[in-house]
């Protein structure tokens, strides 16, 4: 079984064949080319209808604790 994972999301690949493979999210499963299944997926996650997925929650949690911190010295004179 082959897995890959895009923009957070895992693509299964079982059977072998170029057109089979499945992306899972929650309850909902596609079938499809690779092609075809990373295109739904940039074109859901343009529409903002996606769920936060592992690797989004932790890019939001750098983001916040580096914006967190002042990074900003004040002069010294």
């Amino acid at each position: 079984m082959k897995k890959i994972v895009y923009q957070g999301f895992v693509l299964t690949n079982s059977e072998g064949r170029t057109d089979s493979w499945k992306l899972t999210i929650k309850d909902q499963q596609r079938i499809g080319s690779l092609f075809e299944l990373r295109r739904l997926v940039g074109y859901f996650l343009e529409l903002g209808i996606l769920p936060a997925t592992r690797s989004s929650l932790q890019d939001a949690k750098q983001t916040q604790n580096t914006m967190s911190k002042n990074t900003v010295k004040p002069k010294r004179r």
